[in-house]
């Protein structure tokens, strides 16, 4: 029965269906496990290309790893350290932000009766008591803290993926084909990534020194502190920018008052604006291959997923899903138009060229 014409299709797409909820189903039971092991596989991709031409330098296997991951804990020490350390500064600086809060409050209720509000608007205003965003900011910064706990497993699995990386090669081609699909795939995949995060990398640090820079001039508390934040959650598409924006503007609110908070905002509004919609799609658009709509759905899908490492993640493992499984597929070339940026489908990428 099921072969036949009118079931076929309906059966399949159910076993489909029902597949790809038992694997999300899945990743979301383990998925504390899973953050680190895919954040160490894009930390190793990332890597991978230094360790070899070190190794083509004439360094040995053993001293190329050596000095990557030398390079790998001593960045990762100097960003848990200056996390560490700004966020403990930020916690010690909140009782003085909750008295500069209350001033506010009470300034912005005199200018409320001054305006004439009506007593029922007052009261639903009200309702919302700004001094509760004290302990949020507070618990929310301490959680990053216990967070980072995660960080030895992390490196643990990257440090036997980079040990075990120049085996990959010759394991795949003892399985696979010189000229497998499956190869090129990889490829393509491999340096969708590199370049993605490698452009993401130097789009943020140009937008964090600007947005820096303007801070500093405005007199705001943790100006580097806000600039490494920039570019951390420039990572993270569509909402990257929100995420980056608001500490800083609460802080400049308070310290500098509403007006300084209003050119904040419209600084970083024209620099982000510039960067992502003029300058970044020049370079990543043509690689990803992926609508914006899809990007910021793939954001919230791998978010909920995944959680918080999910953000960071979204871009990667739809980059996977579309090269590995959908750009070659016939039945998928509806999925990869609705997908892919413009409406249609890119032409297969070049992986062999890619890859190398």
């Amino acid at each position: 029965m099921l072969s036949a014409a009118g079931f076929s299709r309906i059966p399949r797409l159910l076993l489909v269906g029902a597949a790809i909820v038992i694997v999300i189903a899945g990743i979301r039971a383990f998925a504390e496990t899973l953050n680190a092991v895919f954040l160490a596989a894009l930390i190793a991709m990332l890597v991978a290309p230094l360790q070899t031409r070190l190794r083509a330098r004439g360094l040995s296997p053993g001293l190329s790893l050596t000095l990557v991951l030398v390079m790998i804990l001593g960045i990762g020490v100097l960003l848990v350290g200056f996390i560490a350390v700004s966020t403990n500064q930020v916690i010690r600086k909140l009782p003085d932000y909750q008295q500069q809060l209350q001033r506010l409050e009470t300034s912005t209720w005199a200018e409320l009766d001054r305006l004439g509000l009506s007593e029922q608007t007052v009261t639903a205003i009200e309702t919302f008591d700004l001094q509760s965003l004290i302990p949020l900011a507070s618990s929310i910064l301490r959680g990053i803290l216990d967070s980072l706990g995660n960080v030895l497993l992390i490196f643990l699995i990257l440090f036997y993926m980079l040990v075990d990386a120049p085996n990959i090669p010759g394991r795949l081609q003892a399985v696979l084909p010189k000229d497998s699909q499956w190869l090129a795939k990889a490829g393509a995949f491999v340096y969708a990534v590199q370049r993605y995060m490698i452009l993401r990398t130097v789009f943020g640090i140009i937008i964090a020194v600007i947005q820096t820079i303007a801070m500093l001039l405005i007199g705001v508390d943790f100006a580097v502190q806000w600039g490494v934040l920039a570019v951390i959650t420039n990572y993270i598409p569509n909402v990257g920018f929100v995420l980056g924006l608001i500490p800083p503007v609460a802080v400049t609110l308070l310290e500098k008052g509403p007006a300084m908070a209003i050119f904040l905002i419209i600084i970083y509004s024209v620099i982000n604006n510039i960067i992502e919609n003029f300058v970044a799609p020049k370079f990543m658009g043509e690689e990803l291959g992926i609508s914006t709509l899809f990007i910021f759905l793939s954001l919230i899908f791998w978010t909920w997923v995944l959680g918080a490492a999910g953000a960071l993640l979204a871009v990667p493992l739809t980059l996977f899903l579309k090269i590995m499984l959908l750009d070659d597929d016939a039945d998928a070339k509806g999925v990869v138009a609705l997908i892919s940026e413009g409406g249609a489908a890119p032409a297969p990428a070049k992986a062999g060229k890619r890859g190398k």
